[in-house]
């Protein structure tokens, strides 16, 4: 508990590129909206910045139980339901 108190506020560069499995900023913000995490790019150099509390909660409602809070795939394919 105590690491996650003492976590920074912003992910890392490290976490965002795990998160994404992109390097470049442009394309880890297009995964990102993906997701659903929102984020900022930096004015000077363009880097994206995502907040750690954000993150977690988005990433959080794409992984709960099927159905909690989630919306019919774009395909018309709904895995909550059984055959």
């Amino acid at each position: 508990m105590a690491e996650v108190a003492n976590a920074p506020m912003v992910l890392t560069p490290e976490e965002l590129q795990r998160i994404t499995k992109r390097t470049r900023p442009s394309a880890q913000a297009r995964v990102l909206d993906h997701l659903g995490i929102p984020h900022l790019r930096h004015p000077i150099d363009g880097s994206v910045v995502a907040g750690r509390a954000a993150a977690l909660r988005a990433l959080a409602a794409a992984t709960d139980l099927p159905g909690k809070d989630r919306e019919e795939a774009s395909n018309g394919l709904n895995w909550s339901k059984k055959a």
